[in-house]
Formats: structure tokens, sequence, C-alpha cells
């Protein structure tokens, strides 16, 4: 024998219109003063979850905590990822510069001595202008 949930889901979906229904109701009967307190109370669970959360916002908006970021262990770490990928580009970079360097003292025409002395660059030059 099957059952079926149709009436089950039916009735439980009604009994909470009713309950919807009844809470809007009563709402509306509300004193101010009650309310005042209902407010209140809100602000200070909003209050207290913020502070829980490590942040709190200012009145214009911006965060009172800077690093808060670091709670949130996906920003972070997306963070450290980046660090590493730019720090690994920029060290590819100065190995490819010298190897850049060797590469051309190597292929010049000249013996490498002539570019450690200091004499043969200021003759190179003015033999260059003549």
């Amino acid at each position: 024998m099957k059952t079926d949930n149709t009436d089950y889901e039916y009735n439980e979906d009604a009994q909470g219109k009713q309950i919807a229904a009844l809470l809007d109701e009563k709402a509306q009967r509300l004193s101010l003063r009650v309310l005042k307190q209902l407010e209140d109370g809100r602000n200070q669970a909003v209050n207290r979850h913020q502070k829980q959360q490590g942040s709190t916002v200012n009145a214009d908006g911006t965060l009172s905590h800077w690093v808060s970021w670091a709670d949130h262990h996906r920003v972070a770490m997306a963070g450290l990822a980046l660090a590493v990928l730019v720090s690994a580009f920029l060290i590819m970079q100065s190995m490819s510069a010298n190897e850049t360097s060797d590469a051309f003292l190597l292929g010049a025409d000249l013996p490498p001595e002539a570019f450690v002395d200091k004499g043969f660059e200021p003759a190179l030059n003015q033999s260059a202008s003549l």
C-alpha cells in the first residue's frame, strides 16, 4: 500500500498560512511601547551578532576592523595564492634578466675582459664619435 504525502503537505501549508495570518493580525494590534521594545531587542541582537563576527559597520558604511577579511579563509587563501603567483613572476623576471646579460656577454664580438676594463668604454666612445 502506497501512502501519499500530498494531504500531509497540504495540511502543513494550510496550517502555516493560518499561523502567518494570525501573527499578522496580532501584529497590527501591538502598542507603540511593545513595538519600541521589539525594535530595541532587534538592534541589540544585530550589535551582538556583529561583535561576534569581529567587524562592526560605522555610520558611513565603512568597516571598523580593516583586517576582518583575514577571518574568512577563502579570501585569505586567495590572497596568499595571488602573492605567491606575483612573487614567482617577479623571481622569474629577475632570473631571465640575468640570463639575457650572460647571453649578451657570451655572444658579443668582444672578449668578456673588455666589458670589465674601465678604460675600454671611454676609448670605444671616442672612436665611435670620430
